[in-house]
């Protein structure tokens, strides 16, 4: 018989998912008792206090805490000698380790079982080697290594004779390492500055130990940090007595083009100042040589550890701002004194990026457009409008006539048309009527709408960056990628730059780094020869286009008398000029590149103890191109006025240049390398006394080569041909009858500078409390006098830091979180280039006329006593932060000595030369620079505003200096002829105005108050009546940063401001009928003058002469007015696109910002000049840059 089941077989849905809960459920519960079982098996704690028992009494007591047993030989535990113990709650392992300590026993755990036996004499021998290290990194949440954490390790039991805490920063890969510790547990704490601080328990038994340590970001975020680097080594910020400053992070990552950009206004003390191409000219804390234009006045810029050569290129330039991890600014001689005779006018440190030990591939791009409009032709070309120059012209013919007053032709004697027609007019061939058409005519043209349609361009720069970074346990890799293309402000005028960086830094064995980088820039840059100076010498009338969009004919010279003179059609080209027709048929070209390359070995020798040996190997090449061809006026005139012409029979112009294009070329090398050998020395003793030392030496060497070749006549640049002399290059005669010289010779430069360098550098600190410090360099240089005493200089430093909070009787003031008293005093120095220990001789590049021999000039007489420049500082400081580090920030006060500075001293004639340079002057700077901060999370993180700001004061006076006499010409020229002693060096001195004399002429106030008229410049000492107006250089200077974070928005602005100055405004420039140098638009302010109060216009041509008035009006005391400015720097935008959002397109970060610079400029003179851009110079406009940052 047969059963059928009409049930499917297997059970319902609903008791297969009750059971599978259950067994999930259950796994969980296994694996969290087996987890817990394990823990109370590895986390069993002992307590014991007992003084001279046996072992198997230690073990018994064991026992009943732990529930251990023990497996030993009986006989075997009687024969050791009893022992003392206390602890505390401690591991039951470290218990084992301090019983069995000298006992020749050891221990194995078995289950819950002790087995104790003897050591064999393999183990016994081992056991010589059992401390071990605890070692690992610190990272961010984001995997980047954190530089400079501070990473603390003590005993949690004191032990004897033994350190019992160790204090240490994370390296440059965010690692860190503790060696030779001895079996114990410890507490490991990790802080940085901005992120929460992180603590764990390692308990060592002997074996090495390395953890990964991750900090996240806390709810506050401070401005300091905690560790400082001078390019040798790195200091702990809380035991640096040197004065410094560091840039902050969020303020490097802004879209940027240079380090110079993030550098202003962030950094009490420092100015930076824009020449007018563009080149940062950086000053740090005053004026230190008397060479101010030299470029030995600029601070020191290092990079990873190595200065990087300051040329006449923008040395900033050669760093991939992108590429910047860190920046600090070394500013007294406790910082900065390390680097001896380059240091005096300070040290602008700066740290790469580099790849992260452990870290996967991470990508990061970057790109932003920047962009601003034209700049203003009027206050650029600072001229007067077309009706006030022709009225003015008119003027000054019939006042005090015009230049050529005959019918002959004057070579390189521009006149202007206005200036032509009226004395063509005189001369009989133009009509009253027709003078006065072309006369109205040329007052309503305009050409500045001209000018900015063909001339100019809104300038637009786009950058791309792109990096890769990671590595392994043993190695690390970062490659970065930067391409920028910039369009000036004149049309066809840009800029390309690339650079690629590739660092790396391997763990070759335990007791073996190595690091190589290579560094590789190239920057072209395409100019066409239009500048400011082609339109400040165009008058306003000079239009570029004819109505009917045909180029205009700007004449250069007199053409009337000129086609007068000789037919210019007879000519071998036409004498026509127009600034369109320039841009486009000429072509500069500089091409720059620059090599760095550095390689290293680091040997870990001793726990502490490291040997650093570095190379860098620096290699700049400058080629410059400019080809013209034969549609330019620069050719078409050298051609034709070089040409010979026969007066008596045929009267034909015979050119002796061949026909067609001109290229000049030349080359510039620079190749620098440094080899350094360095000790570093870090260890602290019995948890009380923490020693850094460093020491070593070093090489440099630097050869500069040049070459230029002549002039290349006849070029054609697309079949690379050359043209030939017509008539030889050597015995022709122009034109107008003068012998013309044709270079055909080549032009070689060279130089070498060599420097030998010794340092040493050491910090003790005693309970982390009190700091000493101090660092000794010598310096050598083939730059210097060969006496050893003037060759070799000692520079060197000593500091002093106090800890005031670590005192006991402030460590209840709960309201002072840090109070740090810093003094110091040391010596820096520099060198100048220019200046030789030797005669030196300049070689003519042409022989002689008659003799045919060539001859030579001297070119220096030479300084056989030529030593370093020093500058001697002292500084006092004082760092401090209250509630909880929302308030924080540093004051410190300097006053920095220089003597044996290089100066242009009297001598007596009978020398040959009235001059020399001597060190021989001194310079005495006096200062206080002031820094706030504070962060305030008004919403915990969600909310912060974190504001900061600088001040400081700077006043600069010349304490030596011999001048036997100081005759106002030379005082009222700013320079090195006007510096006298007592002053300060950018002092202006001048004329002070005095109204008319009886006779109606104007006059100045002389000696005694006497008046004088403006004739001869006077010759007598000028200290005695010329007015001192102010010092050019502005010894106030303030710095304003604030930035809020709103959630995902960062708002952040930078506000400047420049007090206690005075700057050369706008002045009439008086020019002469039919000179190029045209009236400025400040001829309404001198027509409509008061002539008791300012110089106007002379009224008598006949008793007077005119040409005085030029020389005298710049240096009229009313010119020079208040500099006072405060400039909105800044502001910047940034949003950060929401993680979760991106990680559904496995992307890690994103930024978008919107950021404008030189936004609004308010200024105190009633002109309304920015003193940094006056009128007559281009001022930068607002610009305006959008960015993305991209992170995967």
């Amino acid at each position: 018989m047969y059963k059928f089941y009409t049930r499917k077989p297997g059970m319902p849905k609903g008791y297969i998912h009750k059971i599978w809960l259950i067994m999930r459920l259950t796994t969980i519960i296994l694996i969290v008792t087996l987890m817990q079982v394990s823990a109370a098996g590895l986390a069993q704690r002992v307590t014991l206090n007992q003084n001279k028992v046996s072992l198997e009494k230690l073990f018994r007591q064991i026992h009943n805490q732990t529930g251990y047993d023990f497996l030993y030989n009986r006989e075997l535990l009687s024969k050791k000698k009893p022992i003392s113990i206390a602890v505390k709650d401690e591991a039951l392992e470290l218990v084992l380790q301090k019983c069995l300590e000298g006992q020749s026993l050891e221990y194995s755990i078995e289950d819950k079982m002790v087995v104790i036996k003897e050591k064999t004499i393999f183990n016994r021998i081992g056991s010589f080697f059992d401390k071990a290290s605890i070692s690992g990194s610190v990272v961010d949440t984001a995997g980047a290594p954190l530089v400079g954490a501070t990473v603390a390790l003590e005993t949690r039991q004191p032990l004897a004779n033994v350190p019992n805490s160790y204090v240490t920063q994370t390296n440059e890969f965010g690692e860190f390492g503790f060696g030779n510790l001895p079996p114990a547990e410890y507490k490991l704490t990790v802080t940085y500055i901005g992120y929460l601080a992180q603590q764990s328990y390692v308990t060592l038994t002997g074996k090495d130990v390395r953890q990964r340590i991750t900090l996240s970001t806390g709810q506050m975020q401070l401005s300091t940090v905690n560790v400082v680097n001078n390019g040798y080594q790195q200091i702990s910020a809380e035991r640096a007595t040197g004065s410094f400053d560091l840039l902050k992070k969020s303020q490097i990552e802004k879209p940027n083009q240079s380090l110079a950009e993030r550098l202003v206004g962030t950094v009490a003390g420092m100015q930076v100042r824009y020449d007018v191409d563009g080149i940062p000219k950086i000053q740090i804390r005053g004026q230190t040589t008397l060479y101010a234009n030299n470029q030995n006045n600029e601070p020191l810029l290092v990079v990873d550890g190595f200065a990087i050569r300051n040329t006449s290129l923008n040395y900033f330039n050669s760093v991939n701002p992108n590429d910047i991890e860190t920046v600090t600014v070394l500013k007294d001689a406790a910082a900065a004194s390390i680097w001896g005779a380059r240091a005096a006018n300070g040290v602008i440190v700066v740290t790469t990026k580099k790849g992260g030990r452990n870290a996967p591939l991470k990508v990061e791009f970057s790109a932003f457009t920047r962009f601003s409009p034209k700049f203003n032709v009027g206050y650029a070309t600072g001229l007067a409008s077309s009706a006030q120059t022709v009225d003015y012209e008119q003027l000054s013919f019939n006042k005090w006539g015009a230049f050529p007053n005959s019918g002959s032709f004057y070579e390189n004697y521009r006149t202007s048309e206005a200036t032509v027609a009226l004395n063509e007019n005189r001369l009989g061939f133009l009509t009253n009527n027709q003078l006065s058409a072309r006369l109205a005519q040329l007052k309503t043209q305009d050409n500045r709408s001209q000018i900015a349609d063909y001339l100019l361009s809104a300038p637009v720069t786009t950058q791309y960056n792109l990096t890769l970074s990671g590595g392994t346990n043993r190695m690390n890799n970062l490659v970065s990628v930067l391409a920028e293309q910039s369009q000036t402000n004149f049309t066809g005028s840009d800029s390309r730059k690339y650079a690629v960086n590739y660092r790396t830094t391997a763990n070759v064995y335990k007791w073996l780094d190595v690091y190589a980088s290579t560094t590789l820039n190239y920057q072209k840059n395409n100019n066409n020869g239009v500048g400011l100076y082609y339109l400040q010498s165009l008058s306003p009338y000079e239009m570029l286009k004819n109505p009917d969009g045909s180029l205009t004919d700007i004449h250069q010279y007199y053409q009337p008398i000129l086609d007068r003179t000789v037919p210019l059609s007879m000519f071998p080209y036409s004498f026509s000029y127009n600034p369109i027709q320039e841009r486009e048929n000429q072509s500069i070209t500089e091409n720059n590149i620059t090599a760095r390359l550095q390689a290293g070995l680091t040997f870990k020798i001793l726990p502490g103890l490291t040997f650093d040996t570095k190379v860098q190997y620096e290699n700049l090449s400058m080629v410059n191109k400019n080809y013209r061809n034969d549609q330019t006026f620069y050719v078409r005139n050298a051609v034709n006025t070089t040409s010979s012409w026969d007066q008596t029979l045929t009267g034909n112009v015979t050119p002796n240049l061949p026909l067609g294009g001109m290229l000049d070329q030349s080359r510039t090398t620079v190749e620098t390398y440094n080899i350094r050998n360095q000790a570093n020395f870090t260890r602290m003793f019995a948890d009380k006394h923490e020693i850094n030392i460093v020491a070593g030496a070093e090489v440099n060497n630097a050869v500069t080569q040049s070459y230029t070749n002549p002039t290349t006549y006849g070029y054609n640049e697309n079949t690379l041909n050359v043209g030939s002399f017509p008539n030889g290059p050597t015995g022709t005669t122009g034109w107008y009858g003068y012998g013309n010289y044709f270079n055909y010779t080549n032009s070689f430069g060279y130089a070498t500078r060599r420097f030998f360098s010794m340092f040493a550098n050491a910090s003790y600190t005693y309970l982390n409390k009190y700091t000493l410090s101090g660092s000794y360099r010598t310096d050598a240089s083939n730059l210097i006098a060969k006496e050893p005493k003037y060759r070799y200089s000692p520079f060197y430093s000593m500091g002093l830091g106090y800890d005031i909070t670590k005192e006991e009787f402030l460590k209840n003031v709960s309201w002072l979180s840090r109070l740090n008293l810093r003094a110091t005093y040391g010596y820096t120095g520099n060198v100048d280039n220019l200046t030789s220990p030797y005669t030196l001789l300049s070689y003519n590049t042409r022989a002689d006329n008659y003799t045919k021999d060539y001859t030579a000039t001297i070119a220096d007489n030479g300084n056989p006593t030529l030593t370093w420049e020093k500058t001697g500082t002292f500084n006092l400081g004082l760092d401090f932060a209250m509630f909880g580090n929302k308030l924080y920030g540093k004051i410190d006060v300097y006053n920095k000595k220089g003597k044996d500075l290089l100066a242009q001293i009297a001598i007596p004639s009978v020398n040959g030369v009235s001059v020399q340079r001597f060190n021989n002057a001194g310079l005495d700077n006096k200062g206080i620079e002031i820094t706030l901060g504070t962060v305030i999370p008004l919403k915990g993180n969600d909310i912060v505003w974190n504001g900061s700001f600088n001040a400081s004061y700077n006043k600069t006076r010349i304490t030596k200096l011999f001048n036997p006499s100081s005759p106002a010409y030379a005082l009222v020229n700013t320079g090195q002829g006007s510096y006298r002693e007592g002053y300060d060096p950018n002092t202006v001195f001048a004329f002070e105005y005095a109204g008319l004399d009886n006779a109606g002429n104007p006059t100045v106030v002389g000696p005694n108050g006497t008046r004088l008229q403006l004739s001869n410049f006077p010759s007598m000492d000028g200290l005695g009546f010329l007015k001192n107006a102010g010092t050019l250089n502005p010894p106030y200077i303030l710095g304003m940063t604030n930035s809020f974070k709103i959630y995902d928005f960062n708002l952040s602005f930078i506000l400047i401001a420049k007090f206690g100055g005075v700057f050369k405004a706008q002045y009439f420039n008086y020019p002469q009928s039919g000179s190029v140098n045209l009236p400025n638009s400040k001829i309404s302010a001198v027509l409509n003058a008061d002539p008791s109060k300012m110089l106007t216009l002379p009224t008598d041509p006949n008793t007077y002469s005119y040409g005085n008035w030029i020389g005298y009006y710049p240096y009229l005391s009313y010119n020079y007015v208040n500099a006072n400015l405060a400039r909105l720097q800044e502001v910047n935008l940034s949003y950060n696109i929401s993680r979760q959002l991106l990680s559904k397109l496995g992307v890690h970060g994103a930024q978008l910002t919107l950021q404008g610079n030189n936004l609004y400029t308010v200024v105190a003179n009633k002109t309304g000049e920015d003193p940094e851009y006056p009128i007559g110079t281009i001022k930068p406009r607002a610009q305006y840059t959008f960015g993305i940052k991209v992170e995967l």
